[in-house]
């Protein structure tokens, strides 16, 4: 029997008026044996108040909470705190509604045909549907659109609004009426609590491996001068949990040189805080600290980063590691390295890339992939594996076709031979026949084989793959001549071709990771189980707003609570950028982390000029160097994340459908059983919520009161806040708060982009 782990809320709400939760949010589901709600594995002190808490939240009680946007109540669209929420009521035999407007570039519709579950409504009672976005003020235009049983679409407007446009669209005007935010007597945090000031560390701490699992040992190595180790000077190291528990105490005598101190094997997953002092008599000298990474599956808690230029064999490689290392980067890709598109496993130290003609040294790459592994950062090798060219094509002449049977090529578009001559464009590569009854699956998966094992004649030995898509429609369909699959769905295709790999996979690396590359979510909603993590690259034209990438971050984590990787680019933004804005990195990467996913943004480290460097757009090599600031940026908001496994995201982190209102934020409620906590993720968005559009960072919200209703009126026992945008708050500060009739009631020290409410119970 499945228990839907539902949206939490009370009949009636006693914190905001009007009311700020949003229900039918996708819920997740879980099975008595999956779920460790009263089991407690590797909790120290069980909390009957938590399992109040969860056997709440699993209540078929509180699956439809009683909340105007799900009431059986249809009118015009309503204005609720910042956000707009429409509500439309749908005849019997319905199988879902999408709201389309100008807003949301009508759907992305195709003929009519709505495909992207962004877009759906959620169902409420007595068959209304509704949906809650944020508008800014403007004059709208805007349909539902009706999916029945059969798979026919009818687009109708409002019946609630009469005001048309021409075409007979709805026309709805957001004005700029204040939004309304309950928010109950403020709650002061204690005076300087996260205004002391913050003694900066001098000492540089890099422990040696950037994860373990649970039953590893790490360590880390200080280098001191006789000036630091005279009179009986001490190393003392201490780690914590995120919320302050300490774990671990240890000290040792410090001597000149290298001083080699042991990380001990921590048995519970999740983020811990490294704290190392030089103390002589009672005077601390120098003092540093590290985010420590503990997992038993690095496809959890994965921050991605890439390699995309193979020089000459030339340079500290160790160094080019250690700088991925700083940023927490786990796994990293190698984009587009090898010869011909589908010889995967060269033997050769040099070879030329085709189509485009780049001098490649294996050694090179193969002296990234040993330092990497030094550090436990997985190499996953880019994969076109449906995809080959022109020398291995000729040899493998297995191509996809189209309906009556032309050969499908790829160019920066997807189109026929013919097309591509009669348009002059060129051919890059072609579409090659993946089922599993041609010739060319039997070929690709023995490459493949290759590319994993450690032949001895092969240069090279992988962690997995990325494999790359291209973006077709969601209901393309597979051709190839004398296919058993003609005219299935190529996603269902490609599902099936995947899941062969991932098993070959971990036949021969248990701990290898698979991901597809979703382009605008292509495929995404399919590859669940048989990828260890979702890489979706997204463009503007699909996905423009903040929102967007919260919500398919956090859509896609629902079914198996994997970890979502997003991928953007700066040339995609209007204008176009050679690289990041600081402003608009950190608000992509808070949206992203909002949505208990993660964002590739860097690699390539050249170690001679201390330069990081990141994608500028789809066509690689084009990387550029980090704008100033960027590269601790992203450090502190990868420590954030590293530190919050568990909190987060992770397997054992579920999406809760509940939105704790904010004023210009955007927020996600989780709860993390393992851990006894409830976290609300908010992202600061301001008013301007377009991620392609540079502007600066958003007035900083300072002690603002937030107020949100309790699962069963169940007070925690305590509540932190951290964020990765402020010194004083990069570790889980405790904040004071108040609980009357089952409203939780505290204030945030400081909101920049991004913070983590963390409900300890």
């Amino acid at each position: 029997m499945l228990i839907a782990l539902a949206a939490f809320g009370i009949a009636s709400y006693k914190c905001h008026e009007p009311p700020a939760a949003e229900a039918g949010r996708p819920i997740a589901e879980v099975t008595p044996a999956q779920s460790p709600a009263l089991e407690h594995s590797g909790l120290a002190v069980p909390s009957a108040a938590w399992d109040k808490v969860w056997t709440r939240l699993q209540s078929p009680a509180d699956q439809q909470p009683a909340l105007p946007e799900a009431s059986g109540r249809e009118r015009d669209p309503e204005r609720i705190g910042d956000s707009m929420v429409f509500r439309f009521r749908a005849p019997a035999g319905t199988r879902r509604v999408f709201l389309a407007g100008d807003f949301n570039s009508w759907a992305h519709n195709t003929s009519g045909k709505v495909t992207d579950p962004r877009f759906a409504m959620n169902q409420g009672a007595a068959g209304i549907w509704f949906k809650r976005i944020a508008l800014q003020p403007a004059i709208y235009q805007y349909q539902y659109v009706i999916e029945n049983a059969a798979g026919g679409y009818q687009w109708v407007a409002d019946p609630n609004v009469a005001a048309r446009d021409a075409a007979g669209h709805s026309l709805l005007e957001v004005s700029a009426i204040a939004a309304s935010f309950g928010s109950g007597p403020q709650v002061a945090v204690p005076a300087g609590r996260h205004q002391t000031a913050v003694v900066p560390p001098n000492l540089e701490v890099q422990v040696k491996e950037v994860w373990v699992r649970p039953d590893q040992r790490n360590s880390f190595t200080l280098a001191l001068d006789d000036a630091d180790t005279r009179g009986g000077t001490v190393i003392q190291i201490e780690i914590k949990t995120p919320l302050g528990q300490v774990v671990h105490r240890a000290a040792q005598p410090a001597i000149h040189g290298e001083n080699h101190l042991v990380i001990p094997a921590l048995e519970r997953e999740g983020g811990y805080l490294l704290k190392v002092e030089v103390v002589r008599g009672d005077r601390v000298f120098q003092w540093g600290g590290a985010v420590l990474s503990v997992v038993g599956n690095v496809a959890d808690d994965l921050r991605y980063g890439f390699y995309s230029n193979y020089g000459k064999f030339d340079g500290d490689y160790d160094a080019k590691a250690a700088m991925l290392a700083r940023l927490h980067i786990n796994a990293v890709e190698y984009y587009d390295y090898f010869p011909a598109h589908g010889s995967y496993a060269p033997r050769e130290a040099e070879y030329r890339f085709e189509p485009f003609g780049t001098r490649i040294n294996g050694r090179d790459i193969k002296a990234k992939m040993d330092a990497g592994r030094r550090r436990n950062i997985l190499s996953l090798a880019y994969v076109s594996a449906y995809a080959a060219s022109a020398s291995v094509y000729q040899k493998h002449p297995f191509p996809m076709t189209d309906a009556l049977g032309a050969p499908k090529v790829f160019n920066g578009e997807i189109m026929t031979e013919a097309q591509a001559d009669q348009m002059h464009k060129p051919k890059w590569f072609w579409l090659t026949n993946i089922a599993g009854d041609s010739p060319w699956h039997q070929y690709i998966m023995e490459n493949l084989a290759r590319t994993l094992d450690d032949t001895p004649e092969d240069l090279l030995s992988f962690d997995g793959f990325e494999i790359d898509t291209y973006g077709d429609a969601a209901e393309t369909r597979f051709y190839a001549k004398g296919s058993s699959r003609n005219g299935d769905l190529l996603v269902n295709v490609l599902h099936d071709f995947v899941g062969d790999i991932h098993a070959l996979t971990r036949k021969s690396k248990p701990n290898g990771l698979v991901a597809v590359n979703n382009v605008n979510e292509f495929s995404g909603e399919r590859m669940h189980d048989v990828t260890d993590f979702l890489f979706l690259e997204i463009w503007r034209s699909h996905a423009e707003q903040l929102e967007d990438l919260v919500d398919i971050c956090c859509r896609h984590r629902e079914q198996l609570r994997q970890r979502v990787v997003l991928k953007l680019y700066p040339a995609d933004m209007d204008p176009k950028q050679v690289a990041w804005p600081p402003a608009t990195l950190a608000r992509i990467l808070g949206a992203t982390m909002t949505g208990g996913g993660s964002l590739m943004v860097v690699g390539e480290p050249d170690e001679r000029r201390s330069v990081m460097h990141g994608l500028n757009s789809l066509y690689y090599p084009d990387h550029h160097p980090l704008r100033s600031g960027n590269e601790e940026l992203l450090r502190a908001y990868h420590e954030h994340d590293a530190l919050m496994l568990g909190y987060t995201h992770g397997r054992n982190v579920y999406n809760i459908r509940r939105d704790v209102m904010v004023a210009d934020c955007i927020t996600r409620v989780y709860a993390a059983p393992q851990k006894q906590s409830l976290v609300v993720q908010l992202l600061h968005a301001g008013t301007n919520r377009s991620w392609s559009e540079e502007g600066p960072y958003p007035s900083p919200k300072i002690n603002f009161p937030i107020a949100m209703d309790l699962p069963g009126g169940v007070a925690p026992r305590e509540v932190f806040f951290a964020s990765p945008d402020v010194r004083g708050l990069q570790q889980p500060v405790k904040l004071d708060f108040d609980v009357t009739m089952g409203c939780l009631r505290t204030s945030l020290p400081e909101l920049r982009v991004h913070g983590t409410l963390v409900l300890q119970y």
